[in-house]
């Protein structure tokens, strides 16, 4: 029996987390070894007198965050833990490749492990197990994806929408491209007009920038979102593209009396509106405002994808369009095909069917709760420093509220040099001439000027990493951080937080 410390039933701490807590206490302090089994979820639960569903979602957040490993068939074991201090590495060429040692934390990419268990290797084999199909039936997409996606949204988003509305795309920028094709710009204008959010996502500005169409930034406050004052001042826009559940990268969203205000304006002067809902599934201490789409399906188009749930790697995702806009999106999704395997479409269809992504989505959100309070833990009451975006999703912005362009770019590339890679907020304002790139997986963190309005900053996510990775990079972040905040003098290079 390992020892786990004392459950303490009268705590508010959940008892799952605090039996989480205990053995990930004894897996760090080397009182269990790599490869050593745990015992079983039912023999801990009678052993401890509670629940199995106790002990379930405790191995569950300790196997998401790397301390335990499922293999199937040989039980759960505790994984080889070696806590390693990211490495120097020398000067960064034009295009950096990523070394052993080196840490990217730049943001886009959830934590994976786990993510083939057996309702995930079932669904796949099942579908790849008969015969494919002779032909695509219908370029919007398998009809069971569509029936579940629409199930799943209304569910986890309260929209009610028909299969029907719904097309399956490859991922949010697939979404992005289809929906800017199938629209028009006004009167004798021979380009669309878009308006875009500054700073804002990046694949955007160069999705606008490939199709020819003009992006009119419209700025986002922190805290309160998207500048409504300067977008109504604008005029001769065709749609706006906005994500008003957690703006990218800064966290913010609209309440309900801008939501309101937004489609009023919209519906006045004739503006589609795009309405990128990532980060839904994820909402931290906040409950998530239902999507501008329910108010105004027919001027709402809807997008999201399964990137931040369960990977970018998968490329699915989803248009929710009705009305004119949803007949003129589906024609250009007839002109260009379905982008996205068959196979695959049966295989997550399944997937949702069965409630295992609803189920996958429970363990990550207990799992990214947990990181996103050991970050606020470690980053309360550093100097010059205010943590934000952590109301929701998976990254977080650390402000620098005592510095600007000069600071930011130390901090990047100090963090470079120590092997922990972060994006510059910098690089998510419009006019920076590496726009498409900063904050995606492939993206160049080299140090960029910073041209917006937004303050200083460091954008990282905490999703991807072991949580032991996480920490350690914390450490480093805060030795940095604290050393710029005192002016670059006498930072303690082997300082580190411990987690809870």
């Amino acid at each position: 029996m390992i020892s786990l410390g004392i459950l303490d039933r009268s705590s508010a701490v959940p008892l799952h987390e605090q039996l989480a807590h205990g053995l990930r206490a004894a897996v760090l302090a080397g009182r269990v070894d790599g490869g050593e089994a745990v015992p079983s979820t039912r023999a801990l639960s009678a052993d401890l007198g509670v629940a199995r569903g106790t002990v379930v979602a405790a191995y569950e957040i300790l196997a998401g965050e790397g301390y335990l490993l499922t293999r199937p068939g040989g039980g759960t074991v505790v994984a080889d833990i070696a806590v390693r201090a990211p490495v120097a590495v020398a000067d960064a060429p034009d295009r950096p490749v990523v070394e052993p040692g080196v840490l990217d934390l730049r943001p886009g990419r959830p934590g994976t492990t786990g993510l083939a268990d057996a309702a995930w290797r079932s669904a796949w084999r099942r579908a790849s197990a008969t015969d494919p199909d002779a032909d695509v039936a219908d370029p919007a997409g398998a009809m069971a994806l569509r029936a579940e996606i629409a199930r799943h949204l209304g569910r986890t988003r309260g929209v009610d929408v028909s299969a029907g509305d719904v097309l399956i795309t490859a991922g949010t920028s697939d979404a992005m491209l289809l929906t800017l094709l199938a629209l028009a710009p006004r009167g004798d204008r021979r380009r669309l007009r878009v308006g875009i959010e500054d700073p804002g996502y990046p694949r955007v500005r160069m999705i606008l920038r490939r199709l020819g169409i003009e992006a009119v930034p419209v700025p986002v406050r922190l805290g309160s979102g998207l500048d409504l004052d300067a977008l109504e001042r604008q005029r001769d826009l065709d749609a706006v593209i906005v994500t008003p559940n957690h703006h990218y990268p800064l966290g913010s969203r609209l309440d309900a009396e801008d939501r309101a205000r937004l489609l009023a304006w919209a519906a006045r002067d004739d503006v589609v509106v795009v309405e990128d809902d990532y980060d839904s599934e994820f909402p931290h201490g906040r409950a998530p405002l239902p999507p501008l789409h329910l108010l105004d399906p027919a001027r709402v188009v809807l997008i999201g994808s399964l990137s931040k749930v369960l990977t970018p790697a998968v490329r699915c995702g989803w248009i929710v369009a009705t009305g004119a806009v949803g007949e003129r999106i589906r024609a250009a999704r007839d002109d260009l095909d379905s982008p996205v395997s068959l196979v695959q479409q049966h295989a997550l269809a399944l997937y949702l069917a069965e409630g295992a992504l609803a189920r996958h989505t429970a363990r990550r959100r207990r799992e990214y709760r947990h990181r996103r309070r050991l970050l606020l833990e470690a980053f309360a009451g550093v100097p010059g420093v205010e943590l934000a975006a952590t109301d929701g999703g998976l990254h977080a912005v650390a402000l620098l509220t005592g510095g600007g362009e000069g600071a930011e770019n130390a901090v990047v590339s100090e963090l470079g040099a120590r092997g922990i890679r972060v994006a510059p907020l910098a690089g998510y304002a419009v006019g920076h001439d590496s726009a498409g790139c900063a904050g995606s997986a492939a993206s160049d963190p080299a140090v960029v000027p910073a041209r917006s309005e937004a303050p200083a900053g460091i954008v990282f996510g905490y999703a991807e990493p072991s949580t032991v990775a996480l920490v350690e990079a914390v450490g480093v972040m805060l030795t940095v951080l604290r050393t710029h905040a005192r002016g670059g003098r006498g930072a303690d290079p082997d300082a580190r937080p411990q987690p809870s």
